[in-house]
């Protein structure tokens, strides 16, 4: 599977986003930069970095916007205990083990990899949400269900609260189609 060189634009808009992912020291590595526009119009450069272990399970983030000094860190233990850049302990965030960025289709990627599924089966999880836009975070429920599973892609129900969509993963568990969101425009099964 790795590595991984993936270009994602958004459905409708302007944007784009650059994904590498490669394995190293025990780690799966992500370097990403994302370009695109806000609802306020506004043009915006953000880079993130996520540190995952071998189970796909997500030891640190990093996010910044380009040609700023505002960024946000966070760290994981892999249990559920999050803690910021001094090092904190961030109560809110207990539980959670996968993030999920605002600007990105990839971080569904995470809970499809490091989880196990049967078909129909619902997963309820908790994860750290963080909004590119204001580098904002929360914890937050989502639901992940299989609803197909073929040789070279399958596709799953996502639901956060109201919001409800079936995402097509490949054979590795990474979008290939985000309906009315994101779709793979470069990488393998590129659309």
């Amino acid at each position: 599977m790795l590595p991984a060189d993936i270009v994602w634009r958004p459905s409708t808009g302007i944007g784009y986003e650059h994904v590498k992912v490669r394995e190293e020291n025990n780690q799966i590595l992500i370097d990403s930069i994302v370009i695109g526009v806000q609802n306020t119009n506004d043009i915006f450069r953000v880079k993130y970095d996520i540190v995952l272990d071998k189970s796909w399970v997500t030891r640190a983030v990093a996010i910044r916007y380009l040609g700023e000094d505002q960024g946000l860190r966070l760290s994981s233990d892999g249990n559920g205990i999050w803690k910021d850049e001094q090092g904190q302990v961030i109560p809110e965030l207990s539980g959670c083990v996968d993030i999920d960025l605002s600007c990105t289709p990839f971080t569904n990627t995470l809970p499809i990899n490091r989880l196990s599924y049967e078909s129909s089966q619902q997963q309820e999880i908790q994860v750290v949400y963080i909004s590119a836009a204001d580098l904002s975070y929360k914890q937050v429920k989502q639901n992940y269900t299989l609803l197909e599973s073929g040789r070279d892609s399958s596709i799953f129900r996502y639901q956060s609260g109201n919001f409800t969509e079936n995402i097509t993963v490949d054979s590795n568990g990474i979008v290939v189609l985000y309906p009315n969101l994101f779709y793979r425009e470069m990488g393998p099964d590129a659309r």
